[in-house]
């Protein structure tokens, strides 16, 4: 949501968008990129992927990687199912077996 910051242009603008319409706006636009993303995720389901695996989760249950497609920091994350040992900081083949939300998830094939 935009905030005003001090000696910006923006901030002396005479009539402020209220908060909560900011608050509604954000929440539509979230609502709508969940949506989308959940679509076009779903369309990796099925195919195999060369995953760079970064790390594991808290609970040791999943690694953590990413695939080609996935900028750092910025797109979602592959979650592997911890089902074999020594797969850190490297690359394995993953097949995608389900999405949610903004991630998604896989087995080593």
């Amino acid at each position: 949501m935009y905030s005003a910051e001090d000696g910006t242009p923006a901030a002396k603008l005479q009539n402020q968008v209220d908060v909560s319409t900011k608050k509604k706006r954000y929440n539509e636009l979230m609502k709508l990129a969940k949506a989308i993303s959940e679509e076009k995720l779903s369309t990796y389901i099925g195919n195999t992927y060369k995953v760079l695996i970064e790390g594991k989760t808290a609970d040791n249950k999943y690694y953590i990687g990413r695939t080609y497609m996935d900028i750092p920091d910025t797109d979602g994350t592959v979650f592997i199912k911890n089902e074999k040992s020594g797969l850190e900081e490297s690359f394995v083949d993953c097949k995608i077996i389900e999405s949610k939300n903004y991630d998604l998830i896989a087995k080593v094939v």
